[in-house]
């Protein structure tokens, strides 16, 4: 049968429609095709990461518990026969789990812990997965859609196969904004008074500048380290011209307003049984005074709290009105001021002083140095063995007694000998051991008190940030400002010690310590960051 031409055209587009729909369908089953194969993958790599992780906690696990047993037998603390109901030692880790190996002896750093040269079988760190961490889930960010409206090869018309999503770290400008605040005034259709909306919480009454701002300024200066010229700078960049003066006011402003908590944490410190205290320098200026004075910047902490407070000098009388009723242990620098300062203090000294004179002494005499060396690290030593096998309380000062107290005896004829030996007064190993022996008591008060440490490190790494945004600083300004400094300083340590938004905590601080103080009514007790944290704590539980 013979087609006209009509139908033959006809014919032809059915054919055509018949593919399109053919080839559509067909792309559409890629497309799915592609979307299990992509969903497989990433199950079986999910799967490969679980089963990975499984197996070296499984083997760090054997190992820890292999290891702690074998510590606790060779140091007498378990029975060596163990009784027959007693429970199995763990299996020996897989042999893919340790390296053949031998473990060389190593020596701690200042202040720190030593390993003794006994061999032990090195541990081969398990190899990471998955590349790069991707930016966290929670990560607040913006979305983009790119889309593709023609073929990049031929320009032809695209049909919608797939959508790939990338997530990437992006930085977004700060600023500084401008905070309108419309409050309404109405009067009353009864007695014809007005009433006005209350202002929302601010530092000051009719003040120009929200917590936000003051929060901001805190962190900037005491988190971040920027002096106040230099954040001047910076707003000057986004057309914001604040005078230093103001700066300079709002500082003593957020002062102020935390001092109150600055001296609770000062309270439940003093409360204590344990504190540590240590000093160094903050110059500062003084009118009629020409230059730079030398003030004495100290700190006091423990566990969370951290206190610092500026005298313009090095007096007794100073600290002793901050410390006269501290009846606890105090972990200080042998100083005559500290005992002075502290009457009703028990003081323990600092081993990690003496052990970096005898550092410095190696290029001097360095056989004595190196044996004087030895005591002090073989005590950090055995309190590393402490630290792995958790012990507290009663069993640690078993410890002490048992393995401390020996190696002091043995350092105690060692440093006579040295004292009474033919040394000049000026030798350096010579100091270091009329030192040890006159400050004895205070030294070695850590074998009887399992809450005292070895030295007094604590306090000391906490001057870091004091020490980094002085040298970013050069001087406070004035003596009023050096109090501040100390003011704020602890308390953002303090925050960040508990882990807390510094800037979230201060905002929360100052609205409700400022204009409206009354209304919310609330001692300084309930300011702190651990009561902050709690709050947290409390808000997440209840969520």
């Amino acid at each position: 049968m013979e087609l006209t031409p009509d139908q033959v055209r006809e014919e032809m587009d059915r054919l055509r429609r018949e593919r399109d729909q053919a080839f559509r369908h067909m792309m559409r089953l890629q497309e799915s095709m592609d979307e299990l194969m992509q969903m497989v993958a990433g199950q079986n790599e999910r799967l490969d990461q679980l089963v990975a992780m499984l197996r070296r906690r499984d083997a760090q696990l054997k190992r820890s518990e292999r290891e702690i047993h074998k510590l606790r037998r060779k140091l007498g603390l378990d029975d060596p026969d163990p009784e027959p109901d007693a429970a199995p030692l763990p299996e020996p880790p897989p042999p893919d789990a340790e390296d053949s190996g031998d473990a060389t002896s190593s020596t701690s750093t200042e202040g720190g812990s030593t390993r003794s040269g006994s061999k032990k079988k090195r541990t081969r760190r398990p190899r990471s997965r998955g590349g790069r961490r991707p930016p966290p889930e929670d990560l607040i960010g913006d979305e983009e859609h790119h889309p593709v409206c023609a073929c990049a090869h031929c320009g032809g018309t695209v049909i919608k196969r797939d959508l790939l999503t990338t997530r990437l770290y992006t930085v977004v400008p700060s600023y500084v904004r401008a905070r309108t605040v419309r409050r309404e005034r109405n009067l009353c259709a009864d007695c014809g008074q007005p009433t006005t909306a209350t202002m929302p919480p601010m530092p000051v009454a009719r003040g120009l500048y929200d917590c936000r701002f003051l929060a901001w300024l805190v962190v900037m200066k005491f988190v971040l380290l920027v002096p106040l010229d230099r954040i001047r700078t910076l707003l000057l960049s986004k057309g914001i011209n604040i005078a230093m003066g103001s700066l300079v006011s709002l500082v003593e402003r957020a002062s102020d307003l935390v001092a109150t908590i600055d001296g609770e944490h000062l309270k439940q410190l003093r409360a204590g049984a344990l504190m540590a205290f240590d000093g160094t320098g903050l110059k500062v200026l003084i009118d009629g005074y020409e230059g730079a004075w030398d003030g004495y910047f100290e700190v006091f902490t423990r566990d969370e709290l951290t206190v610092f407070q500026f005298d313009v000098t090095k007096h007794a009388d100073r600290l002793q009105r901050r410390m006269q009723e501290f009846a606890g242990f105090l972990v200080c620098d042998a100083e005559s001021r500290n005992s002075a300062g502290a009457p009703k203090a028990t003081l323990a000294h600092c081993n990690a002083h003496p052990l970096r004179r005898l550092r410095e002494a190696v290029s001097v005499q360095p056989q004595l140095a190196a044996e004087g060396i030895g005591f002090i690290q073989e005590l950090y030593r055995l309190e590393e063995q402490a630290d792995s096998l958790e012990l507290g309380g009663a069993e640690r000062v078993a410890f002490r007694r048992r393995h401390s107290r020996p190696v002091l005896d043995r350092f105690r004829k060692w440093l006579e000998g040295v004292r009474d030996g033919p040394l000049p007064p000026s030798d350096p190993v010579r100091k270091v051991a009329v030192y040890y022996l006159n400050h004895w008591e205070g030294l070695t008060l850590f074998v009887d008190h399992a809450e005292l440490p070895l030295d007094n490190n604590a306090s000391e790494r906490e001057f870091q940030r004091h020490a980094k945004l002085r040298y970013a600083s050069l001087f406070a300004g004035s003596v009023e400002g050096a109090h501040r400094w100390a003011t704020l300083l602890g308390v953002v340590r303090t925050a960040q010690k508990c882990e807390l938004d510094v800037e979230e905590y201060l905002v929360w601080v100052f609205e409700r310590r400022g204009s409206h103080r009354k209304c919310f009514g609330m001692a300084a007790a309930e300011l702190t960051p651990m009561a902050y944290r709690d709050l947290l704590a409390a808000e997440r539980l209840a969520a």
